[in-house]
């Protein structure tokens, strides 16, 4: 259930360089090695109400989502879990953080230890479509 922080990106820039404009943040917490273990990789192999209120994995603090909100002119962030909030979370600030700001997330992404820790090619496709708020 760690929160990645604000401190992890500061300390991860201090041997690496700052996140350059523009980059795909991707976080590597180790469970993608868990994968498809759903109790290891979920935190519980429960399903429905029991199984959401048990989850447990690591993910983005919102504190963190809002630093690469405001201070680096990120596109998007992955990470090798199944959601970017951790899995107690009930209201998915981190979610909300990076959304507003129009920055998408990709999930259960794989094979993160395969990467090297800055200067990978990415090509990650989403689509995007407005949603009609109905005015009654």
């Amino acid at each position: 259930d760690y929160l990645i922080s604000v401190q992890d990106f500061t300390s991860w820039e201090k041997t690496h360089g700052e996140i350059p404009q523009g980059s795909i943040v991707l976080l590597r917490t180790g469970f993608g090695a868990y994968w498809p273990d759903a109790a290891k990789y979920l935190g519980t192999d429960l399903r429905g109400e029991a199984g959401a209120a048990a989850l447990s994995f690591p993910g983005l603090s919102a504190e963190a989502a809002d630093w690469l909100v405001a201070q680096r002119d990120i596109k998007s962030v992955g990470i090798d879990t199944a959601s970017i909030d951790h899995g107690p979370s009930r209201d998915f600030l981190a979610h909300r953080v990076l959304m507003e700001a129009g920055i998408p997330g990709f999930e259960n992404v794989a094979d993160l230890d395969t990467l090297p820790p800055r200067g990978a090619e990415i090509l990650a496709l989403y689509h995007a479509r407005r949603l009609r708020r109905a005015v009654g």
